[in-house]
Parts: C-alpha cells; sequence; structure tokens
C-alpha cells in the first residue's frame, strides 16, 4: 500500500488528475445504474403507455413465418393499442438468420407501418397490458411466469408443433401449467384432434377451446397479384411437381421428402416431360439426385413474395407428410401450411391425412389424399399427367374451397370478436 501511494504521489499532476477523474467517472456510472434499476422496477402500468393488446413471441418479425405476419400485421391494423414484444433469436431451425435488430430492419422495409409497433421483450411492458397473446404451447409457456407476476388475463393458439406433442410428458406439463393460470381465458385450436386432446386430458372447458380450422395464412397477399398460370401442353412444355417445406430432419421423412425424391425418380424413369422442384431448406446433398439432376430444382427458403409467380407455373404440389416421426406425438396441421398456400394458388393439392383430420375438403374433387407409398402416389399422377385438364379442374375447384375456409378475413373474423371482448371488458 506504501508503494503503490509513493508510486502515485510520483506521478505527474495531470497523470494523478486524469485517473482521480475516471475512477470518480466510474463510480459514478454505476450508482447511476443501480438507481435508473431501481427506478424502473418501482415504475407502475399506469405510468407507462398502456398497450391494450400484447402479442409476446420467439420468431417474429423474421418475415419467413409467414402465418405469424399474416395474423400479427392483422392485429396491428385492426386492433389500436397492440403491440408485439419478440425474444428472438430463440428458433435455431433457421439458423438464426440474423438478430432482432436483423430481422426488423427487414420486416420494415416491407410493413414499415407496423415497424415502430414491434420491439424487443421487455418484462416490466406486461402489467401494462389489457391482455396477452401469443401462438404455440412453447411460446406461451416460456412467458406464462411473467404473465401470471402481472395479473394479466390472456389468449393463445395452440397449432401443431411448437413443443405440442400428443401423449408426451413434457408437453403436458407445459399444457398444465399454461391452463392452471388464473389467468387463462380462450385458446384457439385448428385441427380436431387437437381440441379433442384437451377435453380428454380435462384441461379446460369445452366452452373455452375454440376450433377455427385451418390456419392463417397471407391469402390477400398470394392471390392479389393478377398471375396467368401457365397450363401444361398449352402455355408450358413440361409438367411441374413441387415440394415445399421446411427441414427439421436429416432426410425430411416428416414432410415426406423422402418419398417426394422416390415418386421424382419413378416419373422420370417414365416420362421425359415432368421436372421437380424443391422449396425449402433442401439440397441435393440431402437425399443422392444425381439421376434426376437435370429435373430437378432447389430454391432454399423464401418469403412469401417469391410464391405467387413460383405457383403460376407449378401443376401440383405432393406433400406425403407422416407424424410421431421428428418425436413421438409431433403430428403437423391438415394440410401443411405449403399446402394451404399452393391450394390458395390454384395448385393441385396431393397430401396425406394419416390422422384423419380433413374436414373441409371433398377427395378427388378438392384435394386428393394419398398414403405414404411413392410407387402408389405415382400410380394416382399417371393419369393425371396423361389428361392434364382434370389436374387444372382440380385446381380450381381447391382454389375455391381452399379460399372460403383459409381467406385471411374468415379465418381472422373469430379470433378479433373474441380479443375484442376481452380488451372491452
Amino acid at each position: 500500500m506504501r508503494r503503490k501511494r509513493r508510486d502515485l504521489k510520483r506521478m505527474p499532476v495531470f497523470r494523478r488528475l486524469k485517473r482521480m477523474f475516471f475512477k470518480a467517472a466510474t463510480f459514478l456510472a454505476v450508482k447511476a445504474s443501480h438507481v435508473v434499476d431501481a427506478v424502473m422496477s418501482r415504475i407502475s402500468p399506469q405510468d407507462e403507455e398502456r398497450v391494450k393488446l400484447l402479442i409476446l413471441d420467439d420468431f417474429f418479425p423474421g418475415v419467413l413465418s409467414a402465418f405469424r405476419v399474416a395474423e400479427y400485421n392483422h392485429y396491428l391494423e385492426q386492433i389500436p393499442g397492440t403491440e408485439v414484444h419478440s425474444i428472438r433469436p430463440s428458433n435455431l431451425l433457421f439458423k438464426s438468420k440474423g438478430s432482432f435488430q436483423d430481422a426488423l430492419e427487414e420486416y420494415s422495409q416491407l410493413y414499415p407501418e407496423h415497424a415502430r409497433k414491434v420491439r424487443r421483450f421487455n418484462r416490466n411492458s406486461i402489467p401494462s397490458a389489457n391482455l396477452v397473446y401469443t401462438v404455440f404451447i412453447n411460446n406461451i409457456y416460456a412467458f406464462i411466469d411473467d404473465i401470471d407476476r402481472g395479473g394479466v388475463p390472456f389468449v393463445f393458439t395452440l397449432y401443431p408443433g411448437g413443443g405440442f406433442f400428443l401423449n408426451d410428458s413434457g408437453t403436458d406439463l407445459k399444457l398444465s401449467r399454461v391452463f392452471s393460470s388464473p389467468n387463462f381465458r380462450k385458446v384457439f385450436v385448428t385441427q380436431k384432434i387437437t381440441r379433442q386432446y384437451l377435453l380428454d386430458k380435462g384441461y379446460c372447458r369445452p366452452e373455452d377451446v375454440i376450433l377455427i380450422y385451418g390456419c392463417v395464412l397471407p391469402s390477400q397477399q398470394l392471390s392479389r397479384l393478377p398471375l396467368v398460370r401457365r397450363r401444361y401442353r398449352i402455355d408450358k412444355p413440361t409438367l411441374d411437381i413441387c415440394f415445399v417445406a421446411a427441414k427439421y430432419t436429416p432426410r425430411g421423412e416428416d414432410k415426406g421428402y423422402d418419398v417426394f425424391i422416390d415418386v421424382a425418380k419413378r416419373l422420370c424413369g417414365r416420362y421425359p416431360d415432368i421436372n421437380f422442384h424443391v422449396v425449402g431448406n433442401f439440397g441435393p446433398s440431402d437425399i443422392d439426385v444425381c439421376a434426376i439432376s437435370d429435373r430437378i430444382t432447389f430454391y432454399g427458403l423464401r418469403n412469401t413474395d417469391f410464391f405467387p409467380e413460383f405457383y403460376s407455373k407449378m401443376d401440383l404440389v405432393l406433400s406425403p407428410n407422416a407424424p410421431f416421426v421428428i418425436a413421438p406425438g409431433a403430428f403437423d396441421g391438415f394440410p401443411t401450411g405449403s399446402c394451404m398456400e399452393a391450394g390458395l394458388c390454384g395448385v393441385a393439392v396431393f397430401c396425406t391425412d394419416p390422422l384423419d383430420q380433413n374436414v373441409a375438403f371433398k377427395n378427388g374433387e378438392e384435394i386428393v389424399i394419398i398414403k405414404r407409398d411413392a410407387a402408389e402416389i405415382a400410380r394416382i399422377v399417371e393419369p393425371y399427367y396423361h389428361r392434364p385438364e382434370m389436374l387444372y379442374e382440380l385446381g380450381h375447384k381447391g382454389r375455391e374451397a381452399f379460399s372460403s375456409t383459409l381467406a385471411l378475413d374468415v379465418q381472422m373474423a373469430e379470433r378479433i370478436k373474441v380479443l375484442r371482448a376481452f380488451l372491452d371488458k
């Protein structure tokens, strides 16, 4: 200590004053941060700007999640006082695709009118809200403790995926915690199997489960461009079959990518004018496609604005997806979101329905339900290849059926009605 003091005395006056100044500045900065923290912790909900509807999420404002963008934007447009707060990045599927700020900048370019209402999550904002909303069990479970501490009522949508597995102890633990909250009000479900599961397990009363079949999609964006469909043998020389999905497993068995490639190889071996197209984070190294490399195109992950033009050139979308592959109890909605988007654009939809979820579409007239069998799928497709007018009739009727069920206004009407009822209380 004496040596340290002697060294300090030997320092030039300017250096001593400079050192003392920085020590004092550091001390004051630390104290100031403590004061700010203390003040912020004492801010009452009345001191903050009131948020009517607070939407919480772990991926938004990422634009790759088209259904989130469509639904959340609709709330931002229709319900004054709505904000979206995000804990992004937490979703590893797309390898984060950039930080929250990166995602917000991209979102702002597309939707500048909403950008100022999208913020990083701050738990202090929950008590100031009238109502909280989110989608997926993982999301609501991540926020439930903060919601209960704030004493704010909440509504959420329980989609397939996002941590929701049938007869899974981890899922049941999350569901039990969420539905036992005194702040739970209503849950939207999109599949009849989900509704039955909640009722069979006794998680909530029938009147608290609202079934809205399908999914919220950017239907207006998909159909707003007056694109003319290009038809095989009339406007183009090839029949074009597509597969659209994100990759969750190495070979994509859950989405049926393995079966799709098998079908492609079979049909390419028989017909020289059928081409195949893959949209999603799949590539030629996932499953060997050397034998058909000149007949298959990979596009990577794409945003919504890519699809109207893309689907105008597609004749058929194939989705041989399977449940319980990612994990026991994991399943997709029927049809998958990509099939819904393709159907809205007039593409003929061929998909599996292993859990018997179809409640809206006439098999063989508006949609074709297939099994996960490549040989059988190839046999089913062949008559449509020989008589493409059958394919276009199927696509036309399918588009009408998808639009009547999945149009944005149709999907959002009941959701808006329920949320407004709680906001008006």
